[in-house]
């Protein structure tokens, strides 16, 4: 397993030893380096079965990182120490490169590996690989299954504005091979609900864990200002409406509004099924409409995928006032692959695309 373990791993020691990245590794503050190191150390590690992290995101930008430096960190497998580039510190680096073993063996079958996948990508690209799915012998593993044969799960949410990066995890890392399982909805507060099924988004709440009040969001007013008397409790919800969570947990927080707004979608026995909608505060405001996050990349994302024949790889938008007579707007920067040949669009999009994105807004 490669993972965080946490942003304190000293404090879970017993876990550490599930992990590939030694103990001395958590030492190293900068992002970059780190990612470096849980690279370096997966690669080694051929009987790798979990990759973690808290969100998909910086799962992603693991994968990113190994890629972007596959070279180096593959020549490092082959000699046993570290690049002396590598901006870490040297009692660190020195403890990590006394216990590194030169593996000659692995580092030829990780340049075999990727020789071949850069292989298929060019078929696919070409069209060389278009066979019937049903056929067996079309089959491609991912990249992460070519490396890690065992790997099988990715720990990590992908639920709300983490959904861009699940997808793109899946179309450029690990295919549908390896499922993607956030199995806790937690906050810094406490613990909230359990995920049931490795291949859902949805949490059934934990009842036990603190006291919820939930407020529905279609009595929410401008202000953001609650009716204390409305709040309902977790036999009151209904399914399909949303509601900001209210808690109030053993360590003293009451009746704390931490932010987040859920939606039910049913119940498991008497305790409601929810799925993470967004952030209180995460809208796009331009004049009054309140467009939520989801609803925005919702809209993106059917307009990109149906209309414009592309994926996206990841977007931000933002609301755009002008004085005099231009009309309040969204500015979207928005980064898409074409669909039919993996690349980078680079153009600006026409004005009848933007017309469309309007539309589906």
């Amino acid at each position: 397993m490669v993972g965080p373990n946490s942003s304190r791993p000293k404090d879970n020691k017993s876990l550490l030893k599930l992990y590939t990245t030694p103990e001395v590794a958590f030492e190293v503050q900068s992002e970059n380096e780190l990612l470096f190191l849980h690279a370096l150390y997966a690669l080694m590690d051929e009987n790798l079965g979990f990759i973690e992290a808290n969100f998909c995101n910086r799962i992603l930008n693991f994968f990113v990182v190994l890629e972007d430096h596959w070279d180096t960190l593959v020549d490092v497998i082959e000699n046993g120490s570290l690049p002396k580039e590598l901006d870490i510190a040297e009692d660190v680096k020195k403890e990590l490169n006394s216990a590194l073993r030169p593996d000659p063996d692995r580092a030829m079958k990780l340049r075999k590996i990727k020789q071949d996948h850069d292989q298929s990508l060019i078929e696919r690209k070409n069209g060389d690989n278009q066979k019937d799915d049903d056929d067996s012998t079309s089959y491609k593993p991912s990249l992460a299954r070519r490396i890690w044969p065992n790997l099988h799960t990715i720990l990590g949410s992908e639920t709300g504005a983490f959904q861009i990066y699940g997808k793109e995890l899946r179309r450029r890392y690990i295919g549908q091979d390896v499922a993607i399982y956030s199995p806790l909805y937690a906050a810094t507060e406490g613990l909230i609900g359990v995920n049931p099924n490795i291949d859902g988004k949805e949490y059934v709440l934990h009842p036990e864990a603190m006291f919820y009040e939930f407020y529905p969001i279609d009595d929410t007013d401008e202000e953001d200002v609650i009716d204390p008397s409305k709040t309902l409790c977790i036999e009151q919800l209904t399914p399909g409406k949303e509601y900001e969570v209210i808690i109030t947990n053993l360590t003293g927080l009451y009746r704390y509004r931490f932010g987040d707004v859920v939606r039910c979608v049913g119940y498991h026995h008497e305790a409601p099924i929810i799925e993470v909608a967004y952030r209180k505060g995460q809208f796009l405001n331009a004049s009054g409409e309140r467009t939520s996050e989801e609803t925005f990349y919702k809209s993106l994302s059917k307009t990109a995928s149906e209309d414009w024949g592309t994926t996206i790889k990841d977007y931000t938008t933002v609301e755009y006032f002008l004085e005099g007579d231009r009309k309040p707007r969204y500015v979207v920067f928005v980064e898409l692959i074409d669909s039919s040949t993996d690349n980078h669009v680079e153009r600006a999009l026409t004005k009848k695309e933007k017309m469309q994105l309007d539309t589906e807004l």
